[in-house]
């Protein structure tokens, strides 16, 4: 590949992932998984039924698969998207490409709590160990 082909992708890299997202994908670990909040986030993953829509490494189902994504996408990025996802949809960039990404299937807003959003996050972030390159 040549320099000038690099440089093509590094761009569209940037424009479709906005230069934090990109740098933030070199450390997949970053979020400290808090095992009691992880138990509980397992938990409510179950009974908010987001396993009816996601998995953690068993691939893409209606909505993508979530593995690594505390690894891929900046965690407060994350918070604003867990806990209002039609917010996020109306104003984020990111938020409007995975949508489409995802056959035009939007999240449901599930009115969790910030609590509810913190322990989810640190369900997926131990799940996704096995990912991750420390």
């Amino acid at each position: 590949m040549t320099q000038r082909s690099w440089q093509g992708l590094l761009l569209v890299g940037v424009l479709v992932l906005g230069v934090g997202r990109l740098a933030a994908q070199d450390t997949p670990c970053r979020l400290p998984v808090d095992t009691v909040l992880a138990k509980r986030g397992r938990a409510l993953f179950s009974s908010r039924a987001c396993v009816g829509c996601h998995s953690i490494g068993q691939g893409q189902r209606v909505g993508p698969d979530l593995a690594g994504v505390t690894g891929k996408r900046d965690v407060d990025w994350l918070r604003r998207w867990v806990k209002d996802p039609t917010a996020m949809l109306a104003t984020d960039s990111l938020a409007k490409a995975l949508l489409a990404q995802n056959n035009n299937v939007p999240m449901p807003t599930l009115q969790l709590g910030d609590d509810e959003v913190e322990a989810l996050l640190h369900y997926i972030a131990r799940e996704s160990r096995k990912a991750c390159v420390t």
